[in-house]
C-alpha cells in the first residue's frame, strides 16, 4: 500500500510540469521557429524547430509513469540486502519517499532549467 504522503509528494512533479506547460503556451508564440539546440555545455550543437521544447515534458512525463510503476510495488524490486519481515514496511517505505524525491529533482532538471536560454529571454 501506498502512504498517503508518498502520493501528494508525487503530485509535485505534475505541478512543475503543468506550471511549466502553462508558461510554454504562453510563450510559445514568441519563440523563433527554428531554435538552437544544446548538447553538452554552452556551445550551440544543431538547429531545429521548436516543437522540441515540448519533448523534455514528454520524455519527463514517460520516466514519471516508470517511477510510479515502482512505486507501486516496490515488492518487485530486487534489493541488494536481506529485508527481515518485521522491516519490510519500514524499508518499502523508505524506497518509495526515495524514488518520489528521484521523481522530483528529475523533473527540476528536466523543465524549466532545460531551455532557459530559449524560452526565458
Amino acid at each position: 500500500m501506498i502512504p498517503k504522503y508518498i502520493k501528494l509528494l508525487f503530485c509535485i512533479p505534475f505541478i512543475i510540469i503543468i506550471g511549466y506547460s502553462v508558461y510554454l503556451g504562453t510563450v510559445y508564440s514568441s519563440i523563433p521557429e527554428t531554435i538552437t539546440i544544446h548538447g553538452y555545455g554552452n556551445m550551440k550543437d544543431n538547429y531545429g524547430s521548436k516543437i522540441f521544447l515540448v519533448m523534455p515534458i514528454l520524455m519527463n512525463l514517460v520516466i514519471l509513469l516508470f517511477i510510479w510503476l515502482i512505486i507501486r510495488r516496490p515488492d518487485k524490486i530486487k534489493f541488494t540486502f536481506e529485508i527481515d519481515e518485521n522491516e519490510r514496511e519500514k524499508t518499502y517505505h523508505i524506497t518509495q519517499l526515495a524514488l518520489v524525491i528521484i521523481a522530483i529533482f528529475v523533473t527540476i532538471m528536466m523543465t524549466p532549467l532545460s531551455f532557459s536560454d530559449i524560452v526565458y529571454k
